[in-house]
């Protein structure tokens, strides 16, 4: 008697297990990327910027910050008038900064001093702070803070983006080798840090600054936040 054929199963379990690779491929390189973010809070700056750029008013423009010059670049393109303050100890000179040449022409790109700003006398609509206070002490955070104040127009704004501590646990081990390396460049190599900032609020309430707008990136290891001198002043 001749045996009739059965039908082959389908291997499905067999497609599932050529499918695990792929999967953990994604899944590690997500935890990578989570990773790399951790250590490297500039890799959240892009979006940031498009966020930024979404609320520029037209008019003149101060930036001041660490490694500005490109997005300085991007916002003079825009055709706003820019002068810009580097903080960075990289930094050289304006061509070094910024591609363009035509635009360069059309900016004002120096290095930052915090005596020298009292010099400005013209209204900005916009004044951006970008990863600035955390390179000053306090008394030098608010003298800033207050000098951004008397430099921004009544419709103006102030966006600050910094770094701040996180009171998640997940974040403490970075925050403390972040610490533990600072504390190694100022004491034995004598360099001066960036620190994660405390109490911006409280900063910003002296100068008796609205707030208007913040954004969370990083479980909110870094916070944009948008001030201006009167209420309503951003409303369109």
């Amino acid at each position: 008697m001749s045996k009739e054929e059965v039908p082959d199963i389908p291997q499905m379990e067999k497609k599932v297990e050529e499918e695990k690779p792929e999967n953990s491929v994604s899944s590690l390189k997500a935890v990578t990327t989570k990773l790399k973010k951790t250590v490297n809070l500039e890799l959240f700056l892009p979006e940031i910027y498009e966020w930024i750029f979404e609320k520029l008013k037209e008019g003149p423009t101060l930036i001041i910050g660490d490694k500005i010059g490109k997005f300085s670049e991007q916002v003079a393109k825009q055709g706003l008038i820019v002068v810009a303050r580097e903080m960075s100890s990289s930094y050289v000179s304006p061509k070094s900064e910024v591609d363009d040449e035509e635009i360069l022409e059309k900016m004002d790109l120096k290095p930052f001093s915090l005596d020298k700003m009292k010099a400005f006398d013209n209204f900005n609509l916009n004044v951006i702070l970008i990863f600035a206070l955390e390179r000053l002490s306090k008394v030098q955070q608010m003298e800033l803070l207050n000098e951004c104040k008397r430099l921004i127009s009544k419709e103006g704004q102030l966006i600050v983006i910094g770094e701040f501590f996180s009171n998640s646990i997940w974040w403490f081990p970075v925050s403390l080798t972040k610490e533990i390396a600072n504390f190694f460049k100022e004491k034995i190599f004598k360099l001066k840090t960036a620190k994660p900032l405390r109490n911006f609020e409280k900063l910003a309430n002296k100068t008796e600054l609205k707030f208007f707008d913040v954004k969370y990136d990083a479980n909110g290891r870094i916070r944009t936040y948008v001030l201006t001198k009167r209420w309503g002043a951003l409303l369109r």
